[in-house]
């Protein structure tokens, strides 16, 4: 009887992370996938050294049981996270995607996710009454993406005028939320 080894299947695809590269040019052709030709997102090596996103080599690994590069024979289970790229990459300057709403974050790559997390113009982090009274959550939809080549960084968008109450602090922050439940009460 003969035991044949079953590759285990790397975890679901996460969403992919907006990524603004300040330099482009400055990225080494070595960090972009073969596959979509962007850099790599999520980079994962196969045993013959190759290196693919992981967005772009599991599609590839379900139609065709091969490595893109050489032909060689390749299983889903035999991919690895290839966490020195990744690092590499995670050095590269990015900007915030939030960026044309008003966000000035410059910074590595590594530190975005964290950044986003917090920053004041993601729409994930604003209340209900900034949502409904101001165009940023349109603009900071429209400001997602990652670049190519040929796109230019935005130049940070001036906020409106409540969205820059809303960043002056808590107390401001307190005052405009009640502004707008009272307001909305009275309706």
């Amino acid at each position: 009887m003969s035991w044949k080894r079953k590759h285990p299947e790397p975890a679901s695809i996460e969403t992919e992370e907006e990524r603004y590269f300040l330099n482009p040019d400055s990225v080494s052709s070595h960090l972009y996938c073969s596959i979509c030709q962007d850099v790599f997102s999520d980079p994962q090596r196969a045993p013959c050294g190759h290196s693919f996103c992981k967005k772009c080599i599991l599609p590839w690994l379900k139609h065709s049981k091969t490595c893109p590069e050489d032909r060689k024979t390749l299983h889903i289970g035999q991919l690895h996270h290839d966490f020195i790229l990744e690092n590499i990459i995670g050095d590269q300057m990015v900007a915030c995607p939030f960026r044309r709403s008003g966000c000035e974050f410059i910074g590595q790559l590594q530190r975005l996710n964290s950044h986003k997390k917090s920053c004041d113009f993601n729409p994930k982090n604003l209340p209900e009454f900034i949502k409904k009274n101001t165009p940023v959550e349109n603009a900071a939809e429209k400001s997602i993406g990652i670049t190519s080549d040929l796109e230019v960084i935005p130049s940070p968008g001036k906020p409106s005028l409540m969205m820059r109450l809303f960043r002056a602090g808590d107390d401001q922050k307190k005052l405009l939320g009640t502004m707008f439940e009272d307001k909305e009460n009275k309706m």
